[in-house]
């Protein structure tokens, strides 16, 4: 790849806040947050009140986006007293966040879930990462050396900044994107409670605060950047990649939708193995699947082995939250195509179905039918697989009429858009993607190394209103761009799509995608024949971003 230095400034401050916390509440974090002669209260908001169901709303967002229910989760309180912020209380097994703290929050208007958002995901890190044992470790050895050290203001900052920064990525994950107001709040809760700015023994600064907040903002941007090329990766097709950016984001953070898309990656790559004739269906395991075979088909003993790894990492989900729908699926899924069909069937309709109907998964409901369908037609019940297909049909599955169309011998046809005049180039910031990739240009700065021949690369600044990522395989010999437009872009495509615009308007000109997945962000439309273009949707179903890819081989 050749590639031309750039030196760009440092990304926005994205991110950066630090819940402060008081030593008589919280067992790990650092005492910040106590008000000076601040009295006791036990007085709180009822939870029938608007104020605790908006925390409470947004709370619950974030549990079920970390996704650990292996531990208890802590219960929650809002507090009628000023004196600590927020706080995780270890015993009594509670999150606290105070009146005070609340109203700071609210007074960021339309980002105000964001930013009580990072308040109580900074207090579940402390929890989820167990940083309350030290306290009772501290307590127990003050007299020794290493109790002193760990009892430091040092050893608790580290603990903060941990918080800052996998909290950041757990707010990220929940949906609410990257805040870019922490120290803006940071500095209105040190004057709402009167804190002193200055150092002092016990306390670092305002100004060493909010730096500490940034410097977590960085580390935070790079963890999301590798997570968003991860599912791109993903949703163009390039699995081995996207496998080892996956699993760069599991070794600083866990969760259940971590494991799940390790898995995923794998059961996909594994079906590049299978000829055309063995994935005659679309499963289930993503909405809409291509199924044509790239590798040698042969390899049958390599694509058994990816799938039993899949398998492994579906079990690391299910262990994290064993009501997590979508991991059985996946997991029966995997089952299918190892032709284990009685343990499929068991997986999808028995432990897939229940949980996704118990916890609110419909589309997983729908799924596992599909792939009961499937599993009928694969056992040459067509009779029984027709009536399922039509059942979820006519539920909402689009994947069930999909594989009812390819199960009654019809041709689906996709990416045909509305005919016209001849086509012009996609353009981002007035460069073709084609231009952008012979011309090479990243920031050295950003460069991450995922494996020993993998490489991350970014040009943060590609155009005035876009950037730049790259993936660069020198064992597989092959290098992905991928060009994609900010937040905000007002440009708009060759055929006119533009930021705000709805799914059907970009079926209607571009027609329906030859592929798509769902994220934690919405969902992600991949078009792979006259286009090669990624449009990224929010929950809304409105665009979003958009971006073009290229695919080089040396």
């Amino acid at each position: 790849m050749k590639r031309k230095k750039i030196c760009f400034p440092a990304l926005l401050f994205l991110f950066g806040i630090t819940s402060l916390f008081a030593q008589d509440r919280s067992f790990a974090t650092l005492p910040l947050a106590q008000k000076p002669n601040a009295i006791r209260s036990a007085e709180m908001y009822g939870k029938e009140t608007p104020q605790y169901q908006k925390v409470l709303s947004v709370y619950n967002r974030l549990v079920q986006a970390r996704g650990d229910f292996r531990y208890p989760v802590p219960a929650l309180a809002l507090l009628k007293e000023v004196k600590q912020m927020a706080a995780m209380d270890y015993s009594k097994l509670e999150i606290i966040l105070e009146e005070r703290a609340y109203q700071v929050c609210s007074s960021f208007g339309n980002q105000s879930d964001a930013a009580l958002a990072l308040l109580l995901a900074h207090e579940l890190t402390h929890y989820y990462e167990k940083h309350g044992w030290r306290k009772g470790f501290v307590e127990d050895n003050i007299d020794l050396d290493i109790g002193l050290r760990l009892d430091s203001l040092t050893d608790n900052a580290a603990k903060e900044t941990e918080a800052d920064y996998l909290g950041g990525f757990l707010v990220y994950s929940a949906g609410y994107g990257l805040f870019d107001k922490g120290p803006e709040v940071l500095a209105k809760l040190y004057q709402a409670y009167e804190m002193p700015v200055e150092k002092s023994d016990k306390y670092p600064s305002l100004s060493d605060r909010q730096s500490m907040g940034r410097r977590s903002a960085e580390k935070l941007a790079q963890l999301v950047e590798v997570f968003d090329m991860a599912n791109l990766l993903t949703a163009i097709g390039n699995y081995t990649d996207a496998y080892a950016f996956y699993y760069q984001v599991l070794m600083v953070y866990q969760s259940r939708e971590i494991y799940n898309n390790l898995g995923v990656t794998a059961v996909l790559d594994a079906m590049q193995y299978f000829s055309p004739a063995d994935l005659k269906y679309r499963f289930p395991i993503e909405l809409d699947l291509t199924s044509t075979a790239t590798r040698d088909v042969s390899l049958a003993p390599n694509r058994d082995s990816l799938l039993r790894q899949a398998l492994l990492h579906f079990d690391a989900a299910i262990s994290m939250d064993p009501q997590y729908a979508p991991a059985y699926l996946n997991k029966a899924c995997a089952y299918a195509l190892l032709k284990d069909y009685n343990r499929a069937r068991f997986y999808a309709g028995v432990e897939a179905h229940q949980a996704a109907l118990k916890n609110n998964y419909p589309k997983t409901a729908l799924g596992a039918d599909v792939l009961n369908g499937i599993l009928d037609a694969l056992e040459g019940e067509e009779g029984r697989a027709q009536t399922t297909f039509k059942a979820a049909a006519s539920a909402g599955s689009p994947l069930a009429a999909q594989n009812l169309r390819i199960l009654l011998g019809e041709r689906i046809e996709t990416e045909i858009g509305a005919q016209g005049a001849p086509d012009k180039p996609e353009r981002i910031d007035e460069k073709v993607l084609a231009r952008v990739a012979e011309e090479g240009k990243v920031d050295d700065s950003k460069t991450i190394a995922l494996a020993k021949q993998l490489y991350f690369y970014q040009n943060p600044l590609q155009g005035p209103h876009s950037r730049l990522f790259v993936s660069e395989n020198s064992y597989t010999k092959k290098t992905t761009y991928l060009h994609l437009t900010s937040a905000g872009y007002a440009g708009k495509t060759a055929r006119q799509i533009g930021l705000g615009d709805d799914r059907t308007a970009i079926v209607a000109v571009y027609g329906e995608p030859g592929h798509t997945i769902e994220t934690p962000r919405g969902e992600i439309m991949v078009y792979k024949k006259n286009k090669k273009m990624i449009f990224l949707l929010n929950p809304s179903g409105k665009l979003e971003r958009w971006g073009n890819y290229l695919v080089q081989e040396q």
